[in-house]
């Protein structure tokens, strides 16, 4: 602004200003739609639970983890045009104190309890369906009748199975992901929360498992044939992490609530 007369400094003054006020009127249309899918969502949208019921098998850092995973969740779900009816369910103890530390928490447009899905909805339990690896069947769509829940379990390398175990307890009905019907995966397909909730909501999108898949599936979980096939490479991963780090400042600024 140096060396500028006080008429031109008056005029770059108003152009910020103009910019500004722009800027702030598009962020406010866009928390507006916001707002009014994820309200929508509510009354029309796939019901998706995260399964919190797992704190006690995990170390302070795993919930912490998870905790993250569903902040991600949560913002995903918000960017979308086809939101799912997010449930939070068995949210108690240090999962539940972890996430009642994340900014805007309290006005996050979800369904939260304490109390476990089996008994939050019983009065649906043949429209369960618990996501498992183990699985002997594979989907081929999404059941807009369906309920589907996602375990919130970190690390399930120390306890492989527990979640068809479960649901096998509780009577509840089971399925996996199509994985191995569209690429290899270099390792197994147990994937984590924030990607298997990203997966649907990709396929709610766009009705295709394949790129649904390879939209969220990063590039080192996968065979390097399936990886060379897709033209993926470091970059494009790299790519796939910040679009992670933007959806997740995105919903720790997120002070929407649920309009009157």
């Amino acid at each position: 602004m140096k060396g500028l007369s006080e008429e031109e400094q008056s005029k770059v003054l108003e152009g910020r200003r103009l910019v500004r006020n722009e800027r702030m009127a598009k962020r406010a249309e866009e928390r507006g739609l916001k707002i009014e899918r994820l309200a929508r969502a509510k009354e029309l949208g796939q019901k998706v639970v995260v399964d919190l019921d797992f704190s006690d098998l995990m170390t302070a850092s795993e919930i912490h983890s998870l905790a993250q995973q569903i902040m991600y969740c949560y913002a995903v779900n918000g960017r979308t045009a086809s939101p799912a009816h997010l449930w939070l369910l068995g949210c108690k103890g240090e999962i539940g104190a972890q996430l009642q530390r994340l900014p805007g928490f309290e006005k996050w447009m979800i369904e939260k309890d304490d109390k476990s899905y089996i008994e939050v909805l019983q009065d649906q339990k043949e429209n369960l369906v618990y996501l498992t690896a183990d699985a002997e069947k594979e989907l081929d769509e999404l059941d807009p009748k369906s309920v589907y829940i996602i375990g919130g379990l970190v690390d399930r390398n120390r306890w492989k199975g527990i979640t068809m175990k479960k649901a096998n307890e509780q009577g509840i009905q089971t399925a996996r992901l199509p994985i191995g019907s569209f690429l290899k995966m270099s390792s197994s397909q147990v994937l984590t929360v924030n990607q298997v909730f990203e997966i649907l909501i990709k396929y709610l999108e766009t009705k295709d498992w394949k790129a649904s898949f390879f939209q969220v599936i990063p590039p080192r979980k996968r065979s390097e044939g399936e990886v060379e096939e897709d033209g993926e490479n470091e970059e494009q991963e790299d790519g796939h992490d910040q679009r992670k780090r933007i959806c997740v400042e995105e919903s720790s600024h997120d002070k929407e609530s649920i309009p009157a």
